[in-house]
């Protein structure tokens, strides 16, 4: 064997020590798979401030039987200001009775009910998910609304949620 076989060799020891990247395996088969859907809100700006976001129940009020707040899977209403879009987990696919998960800041302000939150996808009108008033927390529509404005106003300081301009521009 020639000198040069024999260093080569003498590495292999070496190779089966050398950590190899890790994969992740394959999920089990039926598994469900997560997937993240981005939802939006539209909001209200304040008369007269150059297009500033209105952070009070007025952008997010709660109603309807049962009560709950509205969200949508694309900006698509027509003459909305300004929008707030954050990502919710599903498991996919999602279809309409899908159940999605919003993580909200802790502790929630406004007295919020702490998150999760669960959203749910109904498709009633098309692209519709709704948080139950119940979920969100307040004895009426209006404390909900106001507890519903307090944690999305912080999700956007937090930096997990942003504004989008709607038919105004420079929404802030």
């Amino acid at each position: 064997m020639k000198l040069r076989h024999i260093w080569l060799l003498s590495l292999l020891p070496l190779a089966a020590c050398v950590e190899r990247p890790s994969v992740a395996p394959p999920p089990p088969v039926g598994a469900a798979q997560q997937v993240t859907v981005t939802l939006y809100r539209g909001l209200r700006v304040l008369p007269g401030t150059n297009n500033q976001i209105d952070w009070s129940r007025n952008s997010f009020g709660v109603s309807g039987q049962p009560p709950t707040l509205s969200l949508f899977n694309a900006m698509a209403l027509p003459n909305i200001p300004c929008w707030i879009s954050f990502d919710v987990d599903a498991i996919a696919p999602v279809g309409p009775g899908a159940i999605a998960s919003l993580t909200i800041p802790h502790p929630p302000p406004g007295d919020a009910n702490p998150g999760p939150w669960n959203v749910v996808f109904d498709d009633n009108p098309p692209g519709h998910w709704s948080i139950a008033r119940a979920t969100i927390g307040g004895a009426n529509n209006t404390q909900s609304s106001n507890m519903a404005a307090a944690v999305f106003h912080a999700k956007v300081v937090g930096g997990s949620a942003q504004i989008h301009d709607g038919t105004a521009v420079g929404c802030h």
